[in-house]
């Protein structure tokens, strides 16, 4: 794929800070689980939160195909720190796109500067995938919004400065279509975040449960007007499936780089383990698989970028290059040894992160439904 200047100046200053800073400071985050946050704003400061983010706001307008070029490099570092970096302007496209220029400026530029870290509140205890059957409720109370309800496995959720939530502002049939969006402050009253325990994903990543007890927000703090919501998510959601077919083709990346690397110097039985024909057929196979998912989903960015009408193509990226992630990462632990459930060899969080890519914006089985619906129901 032919890249832009700006685009390969992009990819190569992602690669730099990768192999700089992120590498050096993977494990240590993976053994305290501490969220990243000096990373998380020196990435700000590179211009890697907001490669896709409108220009005028501060990003770098570069659209998908930035933020792809900068994922693949930084989660084949280190999943868990690219996800605290990718994952600090969640929300802010659908602000840029439907909100005011006065929201945009108060929400979206502190991100890109990275003087605020955002998130954005879909999945409910009752329901992820069922999205238009959001329960949480927005009642209009002269110029405000009481927000009552509960989210969970929140990315940024427990320390976001603001959280975009979707909330039911009607109660309508069919019901996606009385769903709007808020953005939440933290310190708002009625508004409780607390960080998930148990979470078996990399350390680095904070992911959260939020409740809201008659949270209140002011009517400047929706997005677009009432009934948006689902649209305004919909319309993101073929890019960031995207986003996550290019974060798991990055850490597969990884997995399979270290893999090469291990395979190289450690011998058995007296000759390099990379010698033995299964291991070479093994990472073959996995070079070319990665290579034409890699093909696939940077065309189907650029289909995107070009308003070309899609319908499945973000969804096999998807699903495809997540389930590869977990392939690689399983194998790269396996051939390592013992040495593959060591955190310092960091193969074992690559297929952690795996799982996460299976679920979230989608799981591997709403993936398949719609490419089924796509190919089988027209």
């Amino acid at each position: 794929m032919r890249l832009s200047k700006a685009e390969s100046a992009l990819q190569e200053r992602a690669a730099e800070f990768a192999a700089e800073t992120i590498e050096p400071a993977a494990v240590e985050h993976e053994r305290t689980s501490t969220h990243p946050t000096d990373i998380v704003r020196e990435a700000a400061r590179e211009g890697l939160t907001s490669a896709s983010l409108p220009a005028e706001y501060g990003g770098g307008g570069l659209g998908i195909t930035g933020s792809l070029l900068v994922r693949e490099q930084l989660y084949a570092a280190d999943p868990g720190i690219a996800e605290a970096i990718t994952g600090s302007m969640f929300g802010c496209e659908i602000i840029a796109n439907d909100g005011t220029e006065e929201q945009a400026e108060r929400w979206v530029r502190p991100v890109t500067n990275g003087e605020i870290i955002t998130g954005a509140a879909m999945t409910e205890p009752r329901g992820g995938s069922d999205f238009a059957n959001t329960e949480t409720q927005a009642v209009r109370n002269g110029d405000e919004y009481v927000l009552n309800g509960e989210k969970i496995f929140i990315g940024n959720g427990h320390i976001a400065d603001a959280v975009l939530v979707f909330a039911r502002t009607e109660d309508t049939d069919p019901p996606h279509r009385g769903l709007s969006s808020f953005v939440v402050e933290s310190g708002t009253e009625g508004f409780y975040r607390e960080e998930l325990e148990g979470f078996t994903g990399p350390g680095a990543m904070a992911l959260g449960r939020l409740e809201l007890n008659d949270a209140t927000v002011p009517v400047d703090a929706r997005i677009g007007e009432e009934g948006d919501g689902f649209y305004q998510a919909m319309r993101t959601m073929n890019g960031s499936r995207l986003e996550i077919a290019a974060s798991s083709i990055g850490a597969a990346r990884g997995a399979l780089d270290r893999t090469i690397e291990y395979t190289s110097e450690r011998e058995t039985f007296g000759k390099p383990v990379k010698d033995r024909q299964a291991v070479r057929h093994r990472i073959a196979e996995y070079e070319a698989r990665l290579e034409a998912l890699r093909t696939f989903t940077y065309e189907t960015a650029r289909d995107l970028e070009e308003n070309v009408e899609l319908a499945e193509e973000p969804a096999m990226a998807k699903l495809l290059a997540a389930q590869l992630a977990e392939e690689v990462a399983s194998d790269a632990v396996q051939l390592h040894g013992g040495y593959g459930l060591l955190d310092e060899y960091l193969v074992e969080e690559y297929l952690r992160w795996s799982k996460i890519a299976q679920i979230y914006d989608g799981t591997n089985e709403i993936m398949r439904g719609i490419i089924a619906e796509s190919v089988l129901d027209e």
